[in-house]
């Protein structure tokens, strides 16, 4: 078993990442920056490739002159309230919508026509708002709707990377709060949200806790990332509660 715990936060600005051993002694840490694309007003996009980038960079960078095999397994926080569309192969078929993007203010118009604010409040724990995921998603079908057909799953920021490396299509309950579809009484997809969004409930991943291991890194991702393959991938969860539970 490795003796060492690699952690990436996958936040708006960069990608940042430490290496910790089992007495949560820092061993170190790096950064790598990425773009955000203001292509419209209201709009805020990233490439889903240049997270992918950054974190492979920060992997070699933290582990040179390490063994890999000393990484006991890797897990994540990331931005929230984001929108990344794959296909089956988990290829993104647009740029990233992240959660600063204010475009699906129709999106956010109609549900609000649809139910009462407290209720929706009383089931997803949010306020109706452009800045939620399933406006988002909305805002792809109704505008893009051959992206809209293509579209196997919704993921989130960090979801998007646990799927490159381990091939599983996953979110976990505190970046699933983020959609603003997530049942928290339930912890389950909100059939009533969803019915009134018109978003089949195929297009989101499976839930599942932070604590879930999602599985392992892959032969071929292993040696793109610079880590070892059967490399553990734990969910972890989105910034803004990883936050909380550190303060």
């Amino acid at each position: 078993m490795g003796e060492y715990i690699l952690a990436h936060d996958l936040g708006t600005s960069g990608n940042k990442a430490t290496l910790y051993d089992f007495e949560g002694r820092l061993k170190g840490s790096m950064g790598c920056s990425y773009d955000t694309h203001f292509k419209e007003e209201g709009w805020a996009e990233q490439d889903p490739e240049d997270w992918w980038k950054a974190v492979c960079e920060n992997n070699r960078r933290l582990l040179e002159g390490l063994d890999k095999n000393q990484v006991a397994g890797m897990a994540f926080s990331g931005q929230m309230m984001g929108c990344v569309v794959v296909d089956r192969a988990g290829k993104p078929l647009r740029p990233a919508i992240i959660w600063a993007d204010q475009r699906s203010q129709e999106q956010e118009k109609h549900i609000r026509e649809k139910i009462d604010e407290q209720e929706f409040y009383r089931i997803v724990g949010h306020k109706i708002s452009a800045s939620y995921s399933i406006e988002k998603l909305m805002w792809i079908r109704d505008n893009e709707p051959e992206v809209f057909q293509n579209t196997y799953k919704m993921l989130q920021p960090k979801d998007y990377i646990i799927c490159r490396l381990t091939g599983e299509f996953l979110t976990e309950y505190t970046d699933a709060s983020g959609a603003n579809c997530l049942d928290l009484n339930r912890l389950e997809w909100s059939g009533r949200i969803l019915d009134i969004a018109g978003i089949d409930q195929d297009k989101l991943p499976r839930l599942c806790p932070s604590t879930h291991v999602a599985g392992e890194i892959t032969e071929t991702m292993a040696e793109i990332c610079g880590l070892a393959p059967g490399t553990p991938v734990i969910m972890g969860g989105g910034d803004g509660v990883c936050a909380a539970v550190g303060a």
